[in-house]
């Protein structure tokens, strides 16, 4: 599993001219795993999204500064979305994972995280 988690983010950037498919990334992770089960969900669900909260903070940063020197208040409202979707983020997976069951304490910030980084995608222009 380690050697697995090790080789990721070969998986998730594979082509340096094509965004990272997240969503692949997880399911090869599975495959390469053996299977589902609660541990490979977390360990392969954790590990993507650590990745995908990589590219959204680049992403917000350099869409933010871009905002700053074009439109002070359109940065300024940025930053407030991200603030509450982080919000949103965080305690609509705790619900999830209380409700629906313990993998998606790691599941479902994996999901809304790929999502986060699709949207900022499109208001970057990539």
């Amino acid at each position: 599993m380690l050697l697995l988690l090790l080789a990721l983010p070969a998986f998730a950037c594979a082509s340096p001219t094509s965004s990272p498919d997240y969503q692949q990334a997880y399911d090869t992770c599975l495959e390469q795993a053996g299977g589902i089960n609660n541990g490979t969900v977390d360990a392969c669900s954790s590990t993507v999204s650590e990745q995908a909260k990589v590219e959204m903070t680049r992403l917000y940063r350099s869409f933010y500064r871009r905002l700053l020197d074009q439109s002070p208040d359109d940065a300024a409202a940025l930053d407030r979305a991200q603030k509450s979707w982080l919000v949103y983020r965080d305690l609509h997976c705790h619900l999830a994972g209380a409700h629906v069951g313990s993998p998606m304490y790691s599941f479902c910030p994996m999901q809304l995280n790929i999502a986060r980084v699709n949207e900022l995608r499109e208001l970057v222009g990539q």
